[in-house]
């Protein structure tokens, strides 16, 4: 498959056509910022990627539709239309428009209509690329089998400007997250080091081994139960009877008798025990407690109240009778008109006067007065007590009441929940009875697993002589150093360092080692942005040579976005690259590119996009257009009007 067209629809629906060559180098060069890095994310997001990578800004902006012609190696070809996804503000639209054989005539936009979703069109594009039937199965468990896909395929068939000159990435996408494991699990395939037969052969044994797992499973179990089967019998005898679904005097001789016990249980009636209802009283009665505990915590607080009063009033009338006692002792002198200053037993003079008898007297009538009133008052609240202890005591007893009825209550739904079990427990029974008796016939079906086990395994044993995994291991390895050769030998055509020595492509690490004389050296190691470039067209080239000699399922195109980039920026190519030391490495670069197309043509196409221009025959005769003084990618017609943004993003 190769790139005939690239052609863009605007929205109102004129068109960009952009030619190709097939089976040659095809070259776009031309200024910074003209839309040449979009191609291949153009051609991409044609090609049934899940996602749109095409940059922002006029591109997404101007264009309706993206679409591609393509050409098989049949001649057949295929136009494909897919709907840019700011259209309708989506990531990626999910619908194409397939055209087959179209002929000459580009359809219009309005004549595109969507017939096809994004995998049907994978597997179109998978089947058309002779893609066959394959499945990777890993050694270990950890991943599941891999079917390679024409998805796969795209991975050594785009060097975007980030990735020319990487040296920590050989493929595209190969920093994105899985696409690694699945460049190893599907390169064998590509490379053709897998017998495709034994790829069948080999996803038969895979379903053949699920199958014989099941049934040694399904056997192990069915073992497990003829060896608990009747003491797993008896047991469930038992619970019948304790449940009451068999009598007690019950009692089998054999695994015969027992059986047909569990037989009549599996069949018995089930006919659930009456369960009388909660007695809706109890909730009142708990309501009932809740108000006699409050009124007798009222109650007590009021006896412990009256009872403290008379406490001490007690105690005050004690006091008071005392000081009666005292006052009356007074009444021994006379009040005369004695002199107060002069003690009236002694006759010493007093520092303080004495009062009068007759404030003596005073005090002991008041004192006396409050002893009537105390006695007085003792007997009512002696009364108010003894009523509040009657209260209690009968509000005791309506308490003990409640309480009493309440545990009748709580045994009564005991008896209930007892009954529930009980139903639970006899359905319970009835339904394992019913499970043991259904794995008796498993029993009796082990001899047709024994069987089924022992030629499933004949079967796998014979696929399994078919398949050789050693042999597909040497194959892949006899590529591998077929292809490490091929770059070794071509090497030497380009400017880079360690061109003598031989070049190695590590597949399980997806780097490229240089076997000096004194250690292998890794791509990231050796240094310089010209070595990089050279190694990663050495081993996408030796790839492509590899596919096309041995009709591998992989497209026959190679695109190539400013492979010259580390020998002249972007801002110092404006025409005609001069003649210089970088100009002679960029010449062997091209010479390179051109040599290994034109070796293989027709079946290889080459598409470089580039800011140089080359003052040779061979560059010249080979450019496609040349994006400047106004020409890019996007017609200057398509743009917004004047006052609007026209800067293109990352293009």
């Amino acid at each position: 498959m190769q790139i005939h067209k690239i052609i863009l629809y605007s929205h109102s629906g004129e068109k960009r056509v952009l030619p190709f060559e097939i089976g040659k180098v095809n070259i776009i060069t031309g200024e910074s910022k003209s839309g040449k890095s979009a191609l291949i994310e153009i051609i991409n997001y044609c090609l049934a990627s899940s996602g749109c990578d095409i940059p922002e800004g006029i591109i997404r902006d101007t264009v309706s539709y993206f679409s591609i012609l393509v050409k098989f190696k049949d001649s057949e070809t295929a136009f494909i239309a897919r709907e840019n996804p700011n259209v309708k503000g989506v990531q990626a639209s999910t619908t194409v428009c397939l055209i087959r054989n179209l002929g000459d005539n580009l359809p219009e936009l309005e004549e595109l209509n969507s017939n096809l979703n994004i995998d049907s069109l994978k597997e179109f594009l998978t089947r058309k690329i002779g893609v066959s039937e394959n499945v990777h199965v890993p050694d270990s468990l950890t991943r599941e089998p891999l079917k390679a896909n024409f998805k796969h395929s795209r991975f050594y068939c785009y060097q975007p400007q980030y990735l020319v000159a990487d040296p920590y990435q050989l493929f595209y996408n190969q920093n994105k997250e899985f696409v690694p494991q699945s460049i190893k699990d599907t390169l064998p395939y590509f490379l053709g080091a897998v017998n495709e037969n034994s790829l069948a052969i080999e996803s038969e044994i895979t379903q053949l081994k699920k199958l014989l797992n099941r049934l040694l499973r399904e056997k192990r179990e069915s073992e497990k139960i003829k060896s608990e089967g009747i003491s797993q019998a008896f047991s469930l005898i038992d619970e019948a009877k304790e449940i009451g679904i068999l009598e007690k005097s019950v009692n089998p001789q054999n695994q015969k008798d027992a059986y047909s016990f569990l037989e009549y249980v599996s069949k018995w009636e089930y006919q659930p025990l009456e369960v009388k209802a909660e007695n809706s009283a109890l909730k009142e009665l708990i309501d009932k407690r809740s108000e006699l505990k409050t009124e007798l915590s009222k109650i007590s607080d009021n006896k412990k109240a009256a009872t403290d009063y008379l406490k001490n009033s007690f105690g005050y009338t004690s006091e008071a009778k005392q000081q009666e006692v005292r006052l009356e002792s007074i009444n021994l002198y006379n009040d005369s008109n004695q002199d107060k200053s002069l003690c009236p037993l002694c006759e010493n003079d007093l520092t303080n006067p004495i009062p009068s008898i007759d404030n003596i007297n005073k005090s002991l009538a008041n004192i006396r007065e409050d002893l009537k009133f105390t006695k007085a008052e003792s007997p009512r609240i002696q009364s108010y007590i003894d009523s509040v202890e009657m209260q209690y005591h009968s509000l005791e007893t309506d308490l003990k009441r409640v309480e009493k009825s309440i545990s009748a209550l709580y045994v009564q739904n005991e008896k209930a929940r007892t009954v529930r079990d009980l139903n639970l427990r006899r359905g319970k029974i009835i339904g394992r009875v019913s499970l043991f008796l259904e794995s008796v016939v498993v029993e009796q079906e082990t001899e047709s697993i024994e069987s089924k086990i022992e030629n499933l395994k004949t079967r796998i044993t014979n696929l399994e002589k078919e398949v050789d995994s050693d042999n597909e291991k040497e194959m892949l390895l006899s590529i591998l150093n077929k292809i490490n050769l091929q770059m070794s030998k071509w090497v030497e055509g380009l400017d880079v360092e360690y061109e003598d020595n031989p070049i190695r492509f590590d597949i399980n690490r997806l780097t490229m080692f240089i076997d000096s004389e004194t250690k292998p050296i890794a791509l990231p190691q050796i240094g310089s942005g010209a070595n990089w470039v050279a190694y990663h067209l050495l081993i996408v080239f030796a790839l492509h040579k590899h596919f096309i000699q041995n009709d591998r399922p992989v497209p026959n195109f190679i695109i190539i976005d400013q492979p010259t980039q580390v020998y002249y920026p972007p801002e110092k190519s404006d025409n005609v690259v001069e003649v210089s030391a970088d100009e002679i490495a960029v010449n062997k670069m091209f010479d390179f590119m051109f040599n290994v197309v034109e070796s293989l043509t027709p079946n290889l196409q080459v598409i470089i996009t580039d800011h140089a221009y080359l003052n040779n025959n061979r560059f010249r005769n080979s450019v496609t257009e040349i994006w400047r003084d106004g020409l890019k990618l996007i017609p200057n017609d398509w743009l917004p009007k004047e006052g609007t943004s026209t800067v293109y993003n990352n293009v």
